[in-house]
């Protein structure tokens, strides 16, 4: 049963309303096919309780899923696979959780699922006996990929794009690691490693030459110097 102002004409959805909002004249109760209800506001707290307890029933599936295996891989010995397993659960499980969080953005998922997928990887290659191809391949193809997701995102967003210094300062600091694996004799063929390193050093002397002035705020901003 929603109210009608006789003055404005309009209907009033608050059943515990008796004044027109406009115009402060009384209101009439008009009877209503459909059946409305209070307020019409969307039911974010039932919305956040169904993401709250499914984040819980996968947490618990991959928290069980991890001992099981883990026990199986115990008692019987041998390979570790359950390393992977684990890892893998755990990967699930962050991912999904970034997923039905809405203060991280697009943005930020696209990265930190880039940089644990890497990581990930790498688990496996040392799980396996350490054949190194993680850290030959695999973290230096990560990095370029991200350099091309930020180009990406340069060119989608071409009007502000000076906001994603922050992102084209962090493969630079990632690239150092294979840098440091090369000295220890951990990566075996530099080639990929090297690309990696010199394409995200020229695409932040770039964006900070093209930026200019507003690049360097950003860098300010961001860094606080």
């Amino acid at each position: 049963m929603s109210k009608r102002c006789m003055h404005c004409g309009i209907s009033v959805l608050d059943k515990d309303t008796e004044v027109c909002p406009l115009c402060g004249g009384a209101l009439s109760e008009q009877a209503s096919d459909d059946e409305v209800m209070y307020n019409g506001y969307p039911d974010i707290v039932a919305k956040r309780r169904k993401t709250t307890f499914f984040l819980r029933l996968l947490l618990s599936v991959c928290a069980g899923g991890s001992v099981v295996s883990a026990a199986i891989n115990i008692i019987n010995g041998g390979f570790p696979w359950s390393v992977i397993v684990v890892a893998s659960l755990m990967y699930i499980y962050i991912e999904f959780s970034m997923f039905f969080t809405p203060d991280v953005g697009i943005i930020a998922k696209i990265s930190i699922t880039i940089l644990l997928a890497a990581l990930f990887v790498v688990v496996i290659d040392v799980t396996c006996g350490f054949g190194k191809w993680s850290l030959n391949y695999c973290l230096p193809a990560a990095l370029i990929i991200f350099n091309i997701f930020i180009i990406i995102l340069m060119f989608v967003n071409h009007r502000r794009w000076e906001s994603y210094m922050i992102l084209i300062v962090l493969p630079i600091l990632l690239g150092i690691l294979p840098l440091v694996f090369m000295h220890y004799a951990l990566v075996t063929h530099p080639l990929l490693s090297e690309v990696a390193f010199i394409s995200s050093t020229l695409l932040f002397l770039v964006a900070l030459i093209m930026g200019g002035a507003n690049a360097r705020m950003e860098l300010k901003r961001r860094f606080h110097f």
